[in-house]
C-alpha cells in the first residue's frame, strides 16, 4: 500500500468496517516456501517490490507461524518493518498480543508504515489496548496529509469502545491540546449527535475538525448526509474535500443506508 500523491486516492480500496479484502492477483509463481520468504523479507527486503510480502500473506499461520510477523514489524531495516505492518492489516485480534508493536511503528518515518500501522491497531485491538489506540489517535496530527485520512478512518470505522477509549486516554496522555477538547466536546455534548459534529467541524484546532469529520462520516445504522454536508462546507480545505471523497469514492460502509432527517444548515 502506497501513498505517493498518485496512490492516495486508492488507499481506501482496502479499508473497511470489516477489515482489507485480499483480492486474488494471480498464481504465484514463486518457488520458494513460506520460510525462505521470510528469511529474505528480514535480510533483503530492498528486493521485493511487494510481491515477496503478497506471497508470504498466504502462508502466514500456515507454513510459517504467525509469531514470525513480530520479527518483520520489529526489524531494523525500515523495508521489512513495512512489509510487517501491511501484512498485519491483513490480520485480527489472532495478533492483539503484538499491538504494542504495531504502536512504535506509528513514530516510524515512512509514511506508509505509518498509515499500515493505525489500521492494524483498529483490527488487532482489544480492551485492554486504550494507551495503543489513544496512539493511533494521534496520527490525526501527522504531519503527512495520507496518514490523517488513515486516522479520519480509524474515527470512521472503530467500534464504539476503540473510540471512547482512544478519546479518553488520549486526553489523558495529552491534557490541554486538541485531544483533550475531543474528550470535552464528547462529554458537553453526549446524546446530541448533530450539536457534537458541529462543534467539532467548527473548532479553531484542525485536529479536532478531522475528528468531527470522522464522526459525520461514521455509519452505525444510518448515515445521515446532512452530517457529512456540513464537512463539506466546511471552511477548512483538508475537512472539505475528504468529506467530498467521503461520498464520491463510496469509502463509507456499503451496509449503510443513507437518511436526509436533519436541515443541512443548522
Amino acid at each position: 500500500m502506497r501513498l505517493s500523491a498518485e496512490d492516495s486516492e486508492v488507499a481506501h480500496l482496502f479499508f473497511s468496517e470489516g477489515g482489507k479484502i485480499l483480492l486474488p492477483l494471480g498464481k504465484s509463481t514463486n518457488a520458494m516456501t513460506g520460510q525462505e520468504m521470510l528469511e529474505r523479507l528480514l535480510s533483503s527486503p530492498h528486493d521485493d517490490d511487494g510481491a515477496l510480502a503478497n506471497d508470504l500473506l498466504g502462508e502466514l499461520g500456515k507454513t510459517v507461524p504467525l509469531e514470525s510477523l513480530r520479527l518483520l514489524l520489529t526489524s531494523a531495516n525500515a523495508e521489512t518493518r513495512a512489509a510487517g505492518a501491511f501484512i498485519a492489516t491483513f490480520q485480527n485480534q489472532n495478533i492483539s498480543s503484538m499491538v504494542g508493536e504495531l504502536a512504535a511503528l506509528l513514530g516510524d518515518s515512512n509514511p506508509r508504515t505509518r498509515f499500515d500501522a493505525v489500521e492494524s491497531i483498529l483490527r488487532c485491538s482489544t480492551r485492554n489496548d486504550g494507551q495503543h489506540l489513544a496512539q493511533a489517535l494521534f496520527a490525526l496530527d501527522d504531519y503527512h496529509d495520507g496518514v490523517r485520512m488513515g486516522a479520519v478512518k480509524f474515527v470512521r470505522f472503530a467500534k464504539d469502545w476503540q473510540l471512547k477509549l482512544a478519546r479518553q486516554h488520549a486526553a489523558l496522555l495529552r491534557p490541554q491540546t486538541p485531544f483533550s477538547a475531543i474528550a470535552d466536546i464528547s462529554g458537553q455534548w453526549r446524546g446530541d449527535a448533530s450539536g457534537m459534529i458541529r462543534a467539532m467541524l467548527d473548532h479553531s484546532e484542525p485536529v479536532v475538525r478531522r475528528y468531527g469529520l470522522g464522526l459525520a462520516s461514521r455509519a452505525r445504522l444510518v448515515v445521515v448526509d446532512a452530517f457529512v454536508e456540513w464537512a463539506q462546507a466546511s471552511a477548512d480545505p483538508e475537512i472539505s474535500k475528504l468529506a467530498t471523497d467521503c461520498i464520491e469514492h463510496n469509502q463509507i460502509s456499503h451496509h449503510a443506508v443513507w437518511q436526509s432527517s436533519l436541515p443541512a444548515i443548522a
